[in-house]
C-alpha cells in the first residue's frame, strides 16, 4: 500500500504544474511554448511511472494468471475463448514476435495502451487536469487497470474519445469505439449513451423523462436481461457474473455528485455543452446503479458514464465565484476522496480486486 500512495503523490504533485488550458492564458508566445514543454514533459513522466508500475507486476490482479492461461489457448487454438477477435489477434501477434507465453510482454502493451488513452482523454477533454488526475486516482480507475485489463483499455478508449464528441466530429468517435469493441464489446454502448447525453437538454418538457427510464428500468427487467444473454449467453447462470447486487457506496457517490452539481447548476453547469454532457453522464450513472442493479456488471456499465465525474466537478468548482466557499468544497471534495481511496487501497487484497500486495517480476 505504501509504494501506491507514494506513485499517487508523486504523480498527483506533478500533475499540479500541468495547465492543460495554457493557450488562453499566457500572454506571449514564449510563454505558451514553455508551458506547453513542461506539460509535454510532465505527462511523459507521469505516463512512465504508471506505466512502469503496471508493466512491471507479476500476479496481480484477480485475473492475472487465468489471462495467461488464456493467451496460451489462444495459441493452441483448441479451446473457444470468449474474447473479441482484436484482442484473440494482438495476443497471438505478440506471441509470434516474442514468443509462446511470453505473458509480461503482453500485459506490457496493455498497460502501455490503457495509461496512453487515459493520460490523452484527461489532457483533452479537463479544464483542471490536475483535479481531474486526482478524482481519477481516488476512484481507483488506474489500480483497477491491473485486473479486466481488456475491459479498462476499452474504457480508456471511451475516455479518449470524448472529445470528439464535444468537437461533433462524430465520424472519428464511431470510429474510436469500435476499434474499442475490438477487445471489449461492451464499449458499444458508449455511442448511444455519449450522444443522449450530449444532445440531452433539461427543461419542463423533458423532465419526465427521469422517472420515465426509472420505471422503464424496473418494469423491463425480463426483457432486458433476456436482450443481454443474447449478447453475454457466458454470463446466464455464473454464479459470480450472474448475480443481482446493489452498490451502495456508488449510488451515494454519484448521488453527491449530483447534489453538488444541482446546488451550483446555473453558473458550474447550464450553457456549457461538456458540463451538461458530463452532468447527463452521471444522472444516468445513478438511475442505472438504483434501478438497474439486476444488470449483469452493473458498475462496467456504469464506469463509462462515471468517468464524466472526474472532468465535471473541476468545472463545477471552476465556476464557484466566492473565493472561501470555492476552497471549502475543494477541501471537502478532496478529503471524501482520500478516504474513499484509502477505504478503496485497504480493500486491495480481496477476492475480485486483489491489487495488493505489489510483486514485479524484476526480481524473479
Amino acid at each position: 500500500m505504501i509504494l501506491y500512495l507514494f506513485i499517487t503523490a508523486l504523480t498527483v504533485t506533478m500533475a499540479f504544474f500541468i495547465n492543460s488550458a495554457y493557450v488562453g492564458q499566457q500572454n506571449n508566445r514564449s510563454g505558451r511554448e514553455r508551458q506547453r514543454f513542461l506539460n509535454l514533459l510532465l505527462v511523459v513522466g507521469i505516463f512512465v511511472i504508471l506505466f512502469a508500475l503496471s508493466a512491471l507486476r507479476i500476479g496481480i490482479g484477480n485475473d492475472y494468471w487465468p489471462y495467461r492461461d488464456s493467451f496460451r489457448y489462444i495459441w493452441g487454438g483448441d479451446r473457444k475463448i470468449s474474447y473479441e477477435f482484436g484482442f484473440r489477434y494482438l495476443v497471438l501477434f505478440l506471441q509470434k514476435i516474442f514468443g509462446f507465453d511470453n505473458y509480461r510482454v503482453i500485459f506490457a502493451v496493455m498497460a502501455f495502451l490503457t495509461c496512453a488513452f487515459f493520460l490523452k482523454g484527461m489532457y483533452d477533454t479537463s479544464d483542471w487536469f490536475a483535479m481531474t488526475f486526482i478524482l481519477f486516482m481516488a476512484n481507483g480507475f488506474y489500480f483497477m487497470s491491473f485486473s479486466n485489463v481488456r475491459y479498462y483499455l476499452a474504457l480508456a478508449i471511451s475516455m479518449f474519445s470524448l472529445r470528439y464528441v464535444l468537437q461533433k466530429d462524430f465520424v472519428k468517435f464511431v470510429f474510436w469505439i469500435l476499434m474499442g469493441a475490438l477487445f471489449h464489446k461492451t464499449i458499444l454502448l458508449v455511442i448511444p449513451v455519449y450522444l443522449t447525453a450530449y444532445y440531452l437538454k433539461w427543461n419542463r418538457r423533458t423532465v419526465w423523462l427521469i422517472p420515465a427510464a426509472c420505471c422503464a428500468l424496473l418494469a423491463g427487467k425480463p426483457l432486458i436481461r433476456k436482450l443481454l444473454f443474447v449478447f453475454y449467453p457466458f454470463y446466464q447462470g455464473d454464479l459470480i457474473l450472474d448475480v443481482e447486487s446493489v452498490s451502495y457506496i456508488n449510488i451515494a457517490k454519484c448521488l453527491a455528485i449530483l447534489i453538488f452539481a444541482l446546488i451550483f447548476y446555473k453558473k458550474g453547469v447550464r450553457g456549457n455543452p461538456k458540463a451538461e454532457m458530463c452532468f447527463n453522464l452521471n444522472l444516468f450513472a445513478t438511475i442505472l446503479y438504483s434501478f438497474g442493479y439486476y444488470i449483469l456488471q452493473t458498475s462496467r456499465i456504469c464506469y463509462y458514464m462515471v468517468l464524466g465525474q472526474i472532468f465535471l466537478v473541476p468545472m463545477v468548482l471552476r465556476s464557484i465565484e466566492n473565493k472561501l466557499l470555492r476552497r471549502l468544497c475543494t477541501g471537502t471534495i478532496l478529503v471524501a476522496y482520500l478516504i474513499y481511496f484509502l477505504v478503496f487501497l485497504e480493500r486491495g487484497k480481496q477476492s475480485g480486486i486483489m491489487i495488493l500486495p505489489y510483486m514485479t517480476w524484476l526480481f524473479t
